[in-house]
């Protein structure tokens, strides 16, 4: 009898303990409608759009090829300014 009575509170707890552990959902997870009951509407999040990396391919620059030209002829350069001749002499009065 004993057997029978402990049987049946264990089930009677088991069955009232796990309707209270099922009565409220967590706080991260709400339960089922409840966007409907306190949201008027659903905004649907933006999509996400990812662009690959570009790549980046590198190539040589082409070989450079100088045409050949004969050197140069030395070419002696005259004077900037061609001697002053005898006896002339150039005065400029400027004050300082």
């Amino acid at each position: 009898m004993m057997k029978k009575i402990l049987i049946t509170v264990g089930a009677a707890a088991a069955t009232l303990g796990s309707g209270l552990a099922l009565a409220n959902p967590p706080h991260w997870a709400p339960a089922y409608g409840y966007r409907a009951h306190y949201r008027p509407y659903y905004v649907a999040p933006r999509p996400v759009y990812v662009m690959p990396a570009p790549r980046y391919v590198y190539a040589p620059p082409p070989p450079v090829v100088y045409p050949y030209y004969a050197a140069p002829a030395a070419v002696i350069a005259a004077p900037a300014f061609p001697p002053a001749a005898p006896g002339v002499s150039i005065r400029l009065r400027l004050p300082l």
